[in-house]
């Protein structure tokens, strides 16, 4: 038999289920294609782009040190390769959803095999839960998260499923004599390095991770959402890890464990409603009246709304391809409550820029900001940027490390800049000319949001 294994984002070589099958099957493998179907991006996701292509050229060097040469295409080129090796089987990861085109996802790639005849078994490889598998008594999708954690937590337990001799698999590899075009080393993570990260954050702060994971100013939260969403740590041995030290901290743990099962309700929504991608998941907000204003969404991306908080994290995202989880939720509500805007705006920009993206937790994550989705934030709760700010910035420093024009304002001034316009020019930086006033009174935006929500009601 002729195999291939496509292997895009599961660059690990460690803890791998597509190499456990392989290992089980391979007295009935003749010739075994390792295959990494590349990526395309467009201008707007340069960072993510080199962040990918970084981690991508690390995996592939791992690889090579285990004598296996994996085949590098494009994804339009994977049908036509299998026809030309003769390969019948395609083993592919059934869990990992798009991280640029929707094109690249299991759904759409699976049809492209079906339609050539080709057979395609699917793996889990980058959730712990199977969707069909954790349905409600009725035999629905859980649309609470409350409900479905109460459930499914105690179903976690420390798993041992990975047998295999990375040697054997290389044996059994047809070898490419291929390599990644470009230098990419200053960008991605390589499998090794993510784990010494995730070894360091358990042995010094987890148990500091309720507190931690709200300060603003330096990372201080795992980052494990950027190895996710390439792959390079196993999901299962994330669980096991933090099953292992448990006693040590339950609160923490239990806090980290949780937000782990977040992500795994939103990826089981993700594949039981998949049109939510692009429709608000309660059909009765599926015609609200969003605005469209295209100069208004300029400056939020762009971080010039005269919130600095807003602001500031718009400037994180956008020179680091990353965001703090709380700001996500801050920037997000602003879009879609203080301007109004289609969520779905939102959330392709995100898919362009951020270096962790993954589909299912950032189109549920707009989706509760807007109050468009299951379990959502009611329309009535409006994040207050300037008060969101004065909790989570006291000091400004948050906003001062990506704002650095405000770098000699006090404070105190710099989290209602319309209140203390004033004082702000005395310390040398003028609204409207130094940096921007504030595009949107918050008390007005409020009263079009109860206004355009209980219209639908």
């Amino acid at each position: 038999m002729a195999l291939g294994v496509i292997l895009n984002r599961v660059f690990r070589t460690d803890n791998n289920p597509l190499f456990e099958y392989v290992y089980q099957n391979i007295e009935d493998i003749d010739q075994c294609y390792y295959i990494i179907p590349k990526e395309d991006f467009g201008n707007e996701a340069k960072m993510k782009r080199n962040y990918y292509y970084g981690t991508l050229q690390k995996f592939v060097h791992a690889l090579y040190e285990n004598d296996i040469q994996p085949f590098l295409m494009d994804y339009d080129e994977l049908v036509d390769f299998f026809k030309e090796k003769g390969i019948n089987e395609v083993v592919i990861a059934g869990d990992i959803m798009s991280y640029h085109k929707e094109e690249y996802d299991i759904l759409h790639q699976r049809e492209n095999f079906k339609k050539e005849d080709i057979s395609v078994t699917t793996i889990r490889a980058n959730h712990y839960f199977k969707p069909s598998k954790t349905r409600n008594n009725k035999g629905e999708p859980y649309k609470v998260f409350t409900s479905f954690y109460k459930k499914w937590r105690p179903y976690l337990m420390k798993r041992t499923v990975y047998n295999y001799d990375i040697k054997d698999l290389a044996k059994v590899g047809v070898k490419s004599k291929q390599k990644l075009k470009g230098d990419y080393s200053q960008s991605g993570i390589s499998e090794e390095t993510a784990q010494y990260k995730w070894s360091d954050f358990l042995d010094k702060d987890i148990e500091d991770y309720d507190s931690n994971r709200e300060y603003l100013p330096e990372v201080l939260t795992s980052q494990l959402s950027i190895y996710l969403a390439y792959g390079v740590l196993d999901i299962i041995q994330i669980f096991n890890d933090l099953l292992d030290g448990y006693d040590k901290d339950e609160q923490n743990y239990e806090a980290f464990i949780r937000e782990l099962i977040f992500r795994e309700f939103y990826y089981v929504l993700m594949t039981q409603y998949p049109k939510t991608a692009h429709i608000a998941f309660k059909e009765k907000y599926q015609n609200l009246n969003w605005s469209y204003n295209e100069d208004n969404f300029d400056l939020w991306r762009k971080g010039m709304t005269g919130f600095p908080i807003i602001d500031a994290a718009m400037g994180e995202l956008n020179t680091t391809g990353y965001m703090h989880n709380r700001m996500r939720m801050v920037v997000s509500q602003f879009l879609t409550k203080d301007l109004f805007i289609d969520w779905t705006w939102g959330e392709e920009y995100f898919r362009q820029k951020l270096i962790d993206y993954d589909a299912a937790s950032n189109v549920h994550g707009w989706q509760w900001s807007a109050s468009t989705g299951t379990d959502a934030v009611p329309y009535f709760r409006m994040f207050n940027p300037v008060r969101q700010s004065e909790r989570f910035d006291k000091k400004a420093l948050y906003i001062k490390k990506f704002i650095p024009t405000l770098n000699d304002v006090d404070a105190k001034y710099l989290h209602d800049t319309y209140k203390h316009e004033r004082q702000i020019k005395e310390q040398g930086i003028e609204l409207g000319k130094d940096y921007p006033k504030q595009m949107v009174n918050h008390s007005e935006s409020r009263d079009h949001v109860m206004s355009e929500f209980k219209a639908m009601e």
